[in-house]
């Protein structure tokens, strides 16, 4: 076969002719190249098969979302009607003027097109404008249209709107806190008078800034609120709402030109005069004005400012009066002619007595022991001095004692009464029948309900017998549910046992003992009590015990 012989030569072994040593290729090299076909292979088919994987997923993804627009479709927050949406989202809106703002502040006007569609629709999602805001303030003012508007700031920064003149006729509210320099600015730019549509006016500078006198006119203002900031007092007329505070002397109204917007307002309903120091104290002789419709007035002032603001007013029988002032004097000095309400109603409406150290209170019939409820008050006193004994000296004259039914001695409040003028309180208070006592020295109250009132203010002297305080008494209540008496046993259980007892004796008994937390009693250390006494309650930590 020689040189006719054919064989297959594999091109790798060809060697260089001139090569002295030629030899076949190494195996790792022939291993080299064919992994990197059966890669080249395998890659192709993992693209295809990823491409294969990405197409299934953007299908399913579609369907996907598909099923959740579907889903979502059928929520019930979906098939609300529109206005009932709007309603929502003006809830949501006042929580951008709370305390606490929302980080993402308008997140719900994004959710969906739907709901921005509404959003963007209802002017009056956007009609407050808040002035200190410079993200909000000019894009509010375009969203809201026509709608009426409320402007605000929350705290005495720059004003950052130029474009509030343009819209100056529909102002309906003005709430604002800013510094002098940007109230008198925000008053230039919308003009002397306000616009008719104004209605609610609140205007706050700061205190350590000086008091600031605005020339605007208010003549369609119903809800007026001023601190620290004065204005025309003779346009203020019809207002439902007054309160004014933190106002010096030159900006202060005088007593007269508070009187005559008090009369041409008989629909107010709410009045807070605080810490005023009006220029002058004299007044006009004028009929007696009458705010029948007042359910709250609120002084703060000297005792003669307020006799002379209190003077000329008669309030209604549903109206809270309450007074701050540094007492030096009985109460005859601020109340001439008795409290001011119609009719004397005063006198014949408080049904119960609360005399604190510093304050006292007059409550209508039908509260409950130790209410604080604003419905409940009729008149209250605030005073820096202890004021007890000067309300004692004057329940007479402002109340018909006959028509108080409870006395309630808050805690402290017999510290400052001297034996006798709390034996002639408890004497001229006949008709009590229930007897409230708070932590307090009882050593003169317990020795004077036993009948020991000898003592010259009772008329009587030093052998004449025992005469009964309180006679009508039926319910005599230590502590409050609030309070916690600590060694109450130790001081005063003797006493007590001993006051019942000589209540027995002189035909008034106790009908109920009522014990709130008070320590150291309990069934068994009242155990002598029911000789004298119909029942003892006891209340330990909010727990009711019954002894008969």
């Amino acid at each position: 076969m020689g040189n006719s012989c054919q064989c297959a030569v594999n091109p790798l072994y060809i060697q260089d002719p001139n090569s002295r040593n030629a030899h076949p290729p190494p195996r790792n090299r022939i291993f080299s190249y064919q992994a990197q076909a059966l890669m080249s292979d395998r890659l192709s088919e993992i693209a295809y098969i990823r491409n294969m994987l990405l197409a299934e997923e953007m299908r399913l993804a579609a369907a996907l979302s598909s099923v959740r627009s579907k889903l979502n479709a059928l929520q019930p927050v979906s098939c609300l009607p529109s206005e009932i949406l709007e309603e929502i989202f003006d809830v949501c809106v006042s929580w951008l003027y709370g305390h606490h703002k929302p980080k993402h502040r308008l997140a719900w006007t994004q959710v969906c097109c739907s709901w921005r569609q509404i959003s963007l629709n209802s002017s009056r999602l956007w009609q407050r404008i808040d002035l200190c805001d410079s993200r909000f303030a000019d894009e509010f003012l375009v969203r809201s249209k026509e709608a009426p508007l409320s402007i605000v700031s929350a705290s005495p920064l720059k004003l950052t709107t130029d474009n509030l003149a343009l819209h100056i006729n529909r102002l309906r509210c003005i709430d604002v806190f800013l510094f002098s320099d940007d109230m008198v600015r925000l008053f230039t730019s919308i003009g002397p008078t306000l616009p008719t549509a104004m209605t609610h006016l609140s205007l706050k500078v700061p205190s350590k800034s000086s008091p600031l006198a605005l020339d605007v006119d208010i003549p369609f203002v119903r809800h007026l609120a001023l601190d620290c900031v004065a204005i025309k007092w003779h346009t203020c007329q019809n207002l439902v709402h007054l309160s004014v505070r933190g106002l010096s002397p030159e900006c202060c109204p005088s007593i007269t030109e508070l009187h005559d917007i008090l009369e041409a307002s008989p629909s107010l309903e709410f009045v807070r005069l605080e810490n005023l120091t009006p220029p002058s104290l004299a007044t006009e002789s004028r009929r007696p004005i009458s705010l029948i419709h007042l359910t709250d007035m609120i002084i703060s002032a000297q005792p003669n400012i307020v006799s002379a603001i209190l003077a000329s007013l008669l309030l209604g029988p549903s109206t809270r009066l309450q007074l701050y002032a540094s007492l030096s004097d009985s109460l005859h000095t601020l109340f001439p002619n008795g409290l001011p309400y119609l009719h004397g109603t005063a006198r014949s409406s408080t049904g119960a007595v609360r005399l604190s150290r510093h304050s006292a209170h007059f409550l209508r019939h039908g509260s409950p022991a130790w209410c604080d409820a604003a419905a409940k008050t009729l008149f209250s006193i605030s005073s820096a001095p202890p004021l007890s004994t000067r309300v004692c000296a004057s329940l007479a004259h402002l109340l018909d004692l006959s028509c108080v039914t409870r006395l309630e001695l808050n805690t402290g409040a017999l510290f400052d009464i001297p034996l006798g003028v709390l034996a002639a309180l408890l004497t001229g208070l006949r008709s009590v029948a229930t007897l409230c006592v708070a932590f307090n020295e009882l050593a003169d109250l317990l020795w004077i309900l036993q009948g020991h009132v000898q003592d010259a203010s009772c008329g009587g002297g030093p052998g004449a017998a025992p005469r009964v305080c309180l006679p009508c008494l039926r319910t005599l209540a230590f502590s409050k549910p609030s309070d916690l008496w600590y060694h109450f046993s130790d001081r005063w259980l003797e006493l007590t046992v001993a006051c019942a007892q000589a209540r027995r004796l002189l035909g008034a008994p106790l009908v109920t003992l009522e014990f709130y937390r008070c320590n150291g009693i309990s069934a068994e250390s009242t155990a002598r009590l029911k000789e004298f006494v119909g029942q003892v309650a006891i209340y330990p930590e909010g727990r009711h015990q019954t002894q008969f």
